[in-house]
């Protein structure tokens, strides 16, 4: 039986200066010591929480909140019916209080079937589901919503895949234009929320097809029948990764404005036997062209490596505390689209429904995108 508290209790703390002078370690023994507990190159959670001091730092586990809330309705709704009451009604009343600037948002992400499940998940766990728009094609494109109606919550995904007959002709700008062209940009404004202008937030990344394409393409080159992710990619590979990264976040800009919050997410590494070289090589690749092009990273990815056990598949992210830690690290940033700062676990101000999404991003873009000082 799926263990909900334990899902809906995964957090994370962002990095900060200072904190590896806590010794800091992904996971601890039941002792409390900090260790690396790998089994099988796969990791496990351990059965204790890390040190308290440490958790203070946690953000706030906005998808618990959630969950209590519908918990809530449901209990103050069904208490209508049988006229018994309890403390739920005052319990709805202060998350309300909590949780007002989820309201009438519209969140976009862009990206594969990796990303298309995290949203489906997130999506199932309040009722609603993905619908699914025509796009008349075979290549894996997909234009998909889902509604949270508690909120008015609106969260698109554009999954971009191949372009072209097995993606012969996925690292060339001219597709991806044809793409954007056909499919995504006569539907941009269906995303756009309540500022008029944009989605509140975009999360995008390319690195599963890309990393396919490079793939397949030098197996073909080699007579290999065999797919090989522990091949590193070349100079020339990580160039046109780069191009390619940068034209989809030109694309974006040109839909949406040029100070539309944009994060990307990291790359996950397959579930493969060989090292999945590629993909590391994809990340460097995005990391710097991220800086150049002045877009923050969402560092899902990788948080995640290594967590097999939570897999679906190869690729994709079952329902799990990883799912969860998606959906907390998403509303962080969401957070911030509206005014909200949070600083080491403290909510040092709440969302501000008159600033433009633009500016309550900005406020603290800078901070977040300089480079981290950590002390020795």
């Amino acid at each position: 039986m799926e263990n909900r508290t334990a899902i809906d209790n995964t957090t994370w703390v962002p990095f900060y200066s200072g904190l590896l002078d806590k010794q800091f370690s992904q996971i601890w023994d039941t002792n409390g010591a900090p260790t690396d507990k790998i089994v099988d190159d796969t990791r496990y959670f351990p059965n204790n929480f890390p040190p308290n001091d440490l958790l203070k730092n946690a953000p706030t586990q906005w998808f618990q909140l959630l969950r209590q809330h519908k918990n809530a309705a449901d209990t103050v709704s069904a208490e209508k019916e049988s006229g018994v009451k309890s403390e739920s009604a005052k319990t709805l009343r202060e998350l309300d209080k909590k949780l007002y600037w989820l309201k009438n948002r519209s969140l976009l992400v862009v990206g594969d079937s990796v990303d298309e499940t995290l949203v489906s998940h997130l999506c199932n766990s309040f009722g609603a589901s993905l619908e699914y728009g025509p796009t008349n094609d075979s290549n894996e494109t997909s234009i998909a919503t889902c509604k949270i109606k508690e909120w008015n919550l609106t969260i698109t995904h554009w999954q971009l895949g191949c372009v072209g007959s097995h993606c012969r002709t996925w690292a060339t700008i001219e597709s991806i234009d044809q793409k954007w062209d056909r499919y995504f940009i006569p539907t941009s404004a269906s995303v756009v929320g309540q500022n008029g202008a944009s989605p509140d937030l975009v999360i995008f990344q390319l690195g599963l097809w890309g990393e396919q394409f490079f793939i397949d393409q030098y197996r073909k080159y080699i007579h290999e029948k065999k797919l090989d992710y522990s091949r590193s990619l070349n100079v020339k590979e990580l160039v046109v990764y780069k191009r390619v990264l940068g034209r989809t976040i030109s694309k974006l800009r040109d839909i949406y404005g040029r100070h539309i919050p944009i994060l990307y997410r990291t790359v996950a590494l397959r579930n493969t036997e060989e090292p999945d070289a590629a993909a590391l090589n994809l990340d460097r690749a995005a990391r710097s062209a991220c800086h150049e092009l002045d877009v923050e990273i969402m560092d899902f990815g990788w948080l995640v490596r290594g967590y097999y056990s939570f897999y679906s598949d190869d690729v994709n992210i079952d329902k799990s505390p990883l799912s969860t830690l998606w959906v907390n690290m998403v509303f962080w940033y969401l957070f911030r689209t509206q005014g909200g700062v949070e600083v080491r676990g403290d909510l040092v101000r709440m969302a501000d429904m008159y600033m433009t999404t633009a500016d309550a991003w900005n406020m603290c873009h800078d901070t977040f995108m300089k480079d981290l000082k950590v002390g020795s």
